[in-house]
């Protein structure tokens, strides 16, 4: 209680307005990058396994949790640098982190939940252009209201039901959309193989969203250190992991690839995973500067965002059934992170 009442003093403090701002402002830079590096960190002609890419993103931010982990100890042995260090990180200053083996083999559910979530997502971003990501993606909401009525018995009021029609009605606008996009840039029938596998992989990933906090809540990290969940969560999923890469190499040229020889390559992937880690980290300083609902309203708006920066200076292609798709599933993603944070 000590070490959430110091951080939210610390916070409030200095919720300047400008602080705010640069924060908000940050949040979206790092959600962005996130994104786009991501789509270039299993480039389809070069190294198209993104199970393995993304498991190597996972080793990266094991080590950054490693590194928080030892200034940890060097501020609780009496580091006036390190204190001010894991501050800024928001650890924990009296509980230590713990690399438990029991604990983490106990994580074995969410992780799962994790390690799907995130390989269907990167598997999705492998087929479809990052303008069409967004929309592949948005289905979390439909399946949160569905298993939130299979496993809990919870039924939704009309307004978060109509929110969850919106989505999913500007999902299916931006499908077809998104569809006649690529006939016009493919002479190759394949683009509708491709289409089909990157939404497919969009809405496994989106399931997994909507499971990974029931089953992180119904499990003993409820309540847990976010840092400590992380630890616990990352390394349980290399396990995971293992046998999506033993797929990778078996169905495809994983070990034969001169990729795994490009130092540069390996380190383009490392700074994204770096970047992955640190949006962690500003998610964190971004809901404590601002409000819950300013977050879920950011989140649903860097879509947007992203699919601009994409169209207008990476080249990617949207039609306007494609914007009227893609603006009805943003607003209704609004709506429903508005409706929800009034509960």
């Amino acid at each position: 209680k000590d070490h959430k009442t110091s951080l939210k003093q610390d916070a409030s403090s200095s919720k300047s307005p400008a602080a705010v701002a640069a924060v908000m402002s940050l949040y979206m830079a790092m959600s962005v990058s996130t994104t786009l590096m991501n789509k270039r960190s299993f480039p389809k002609d070069k190294f198209p396994f993104p199970f393995a890419v993304t498991c190597f993103q996972m080793l990266v931010a094991i080590v950054w949790l490693l590194l928080l982990s030892f200034l940890q100890t060097f501020a609780m042995r009496g580091s006036k640098v390190s204190l001010s260090l894991i501050r800024v990180f928001g650890v924990n200053e009296k509980v230590p982190l713990r690399w438990s083996r029991q604990e983490i083999l106990s994580s074995k559910g969410a992780a799962f939940a994790f390690t799907g979530m995130l390989s269907a997502g990167n598997l999705c971003l492998l087929f479809v252009q990052i303008s069409f990501y967004q929309a592949a993606k948005s289905q979390h909401i439909l399946c949160n209201l569905v298993m939130s009525y299979l496993v809990f018995g919870n039924s939704q009021p009309l307004n978060i039901i109509l929110c969850c029609v919106g989505v999913t009605v500007g999902f299916v606008v931006n499908t077809l959309a998104e569809r006649d996009v690529l006939e016009s840039m493919s002479s190759s029938p394949d683009f509708v193989s491709q289409l089909f596998k990157g939404c497919i992989a969009g809405l496994i990933s989106s399931f997994f969203v909507a499971l990974y906090p029931i089953l992180l809540n119904t499990s003993f990290l409820k309540g847990a250190d976010t840092w400590q969940k992380s630890i616990n969560i990352n390394c349980m999923s290399l396990a995971w992991y293992l046998p999506l890469i033993a797929y990778e190499i078996g169905t495809g040229d994983l070990l034969a690839s001169e990729a795994l020889r490009d130092p540069h390559f390996w380190l383009f992937n490392f700074a994204t995973g770096t970047v992955g880690f640190l949006l962690n980290v500003v998610a964190m300083l971004h809901v404590r500067y601002t409000s819950p609902l300013t977050h879920m309203i950011v989140g649903s708006l860097k879509g947007a965002v992203t699919t601009l920066i994409t169209v207008v200076f990476l080249g990617d292609q949207i039609n306007a059934q494609g914007v009227m798709g893609l603006s009805l599933l943003i607003a209704s993603s609004f709506a429903y992170s508005y409706i929800r944070s009034q509960k």
